[in-house]
């Protein structure tokens, strides 16, 4: 009988298949990239625009918090607009309007700052009257009351047709109801350099108590940081440091009652940039703040952006983005997405003291 002779072939893949196997491979390996190219892009663009409203959201909160403290402890209204003298270490400041809220207009469509004041005095306290004539070099008020004045504490002087001054508490003797403002406290100049009027304040005029003074101020910088001012009346400095990022712009206007007469219910009718001669009609602020994106998105072929195509606004009008905050033009400001924040703030301090 034949023998059969069985021949054992190696099993495996042809170099064809291999070839095939690769460009399935290759061909699967550039989906997935695209794939996840276009999801971490989507990504980005989601989180940053989730950054622009948080750092928006947040720098709305933090000024509007400040501006519904203006005016705090103002306790005499007439007082409101007055020019306050005074001085620090024997060197004389510049005058202070006591207004409790003064917004600096950005020109040409530039952020606007705000400046906020108020007293910061915890406990209560009600303003006091003067009893006897203070001529301008006197070194203590007499007064018809002392209730709420501590030692320390930061007071205005107020006249009608004089201008107001400051000055701080450095004793409270016993006997006659007076305080006295010697020159041991910084606030109240040497002999020689005079901050009060003249004639000095009559019998009749005016003190309120601010204890320490609030004096907050909100910008944006030229990196487009919300900056914070935090005066510290101790030292007549201010600290100042930046808040929140890419917060592109901010716009702030007054709210007004332009209506002739005294009026009782402290409405709004108008709105304007600029501060009115009587302030003791702003009973609100409106204000609106831009954030943007910290990712720069891509362009189309031509490296052209059409991410945003029109400029943010707000109840003012259209906000300029084309601008950086210092100024200089931005031609990449299509590239970004923005988020817009705005409000009305009523100044309840003002608005209560008509009821």
């Amino acid at each position: 009988m034949p023998q059969h002779q069985h021949i054992n072939r190696s099993g495996g893949f042809s170099l064809v298949e291999i070839m095939v196997g690769m460009v399935i491979g290759l061909l699967s390996m550039v989906i997935v990239l695209q794939v996840f190219t276009m999801f971490e892009g989507q990504k980005r663009t989601t989180t940053s625009g989730s950054d622009a409203q948080t750092n928006g959201g947040i720098a709305l909160y933090t000024v509007e918090r400040d501006v519904r403290m203006a005016g705090y402890g103002f306790s005499i209204p007439e007082a409101l607009g007055c020019t306050i003298n005074r001085s620090f270490n024997g060197t004389t400041l510049t005058a202070l309007s006591l207004a409790p809220v003064t917004i600096t207009q950005g020109a040409g469509g530039l952020p606007d700052s705000i400046r906020i004041l108020a007293s910061s005095k915890g406990s209560w306290s009600i303003p006091a009257r003067v009893s006897t004539d203070h001529p301008a070099a006197a070194s203590n008020f007499f007064l018809n009351t002392t209730l709420g004045m501590a030692i320390g504490d930061l007071l205005i002087a107020y006249e009608p047709g004089k201008d107001c001054t400051m000055l701080q508490v450095t004793g409270i003797p016993n006997g006659n109801i007076q305080i006295q403002h010697q020159n041991t406290s910084p606030w109240n100049p040497p002999g020689g350099q005079n901050i009060f009027p003249a004639s000095g304040y009559n019998a009749g005029a005016m003190l309120f108590n601010l204890g320490s003074l609030m004096d907050h101020a909100y910008s944006i910088d030229a990196n487009s940081n919300l900056v914070f001012s935090d005066y510290d009346p101790t030292t007549n400095a201010s600290n100042v440091q930046s808040l929140l990022p890419d917060i592109v712009n901010l716009q702030a206007q007054y709210g007004l009652d332009t209506r002739a007469g005294i009026q009782t219910d402290a409405r709004v009718d108008a709105w304007s940039d600029t501060m009115p001669a009587d302030i003791s009609r702003i009973y609100a602020v409106r204000l609106a703040v831009v954030a943007r994106s910290s990712l720069k998105e891509k362009g189309d072929a031509n490296g052209v952006c059409v991410t945003t195509a029109n400029k943010p606004t707000w109840s003012g009008g259209a906000i300029d983005v084309s601008k950086n905050p210092d100024g200089s033009a931005n031609a990449d400001w299509q590239c970004y997405r923005y988020k817009t924040f705005e409000t009305v703030i009523p100044l309840r301090n003002l608005i209560w003291r008509q009821s």
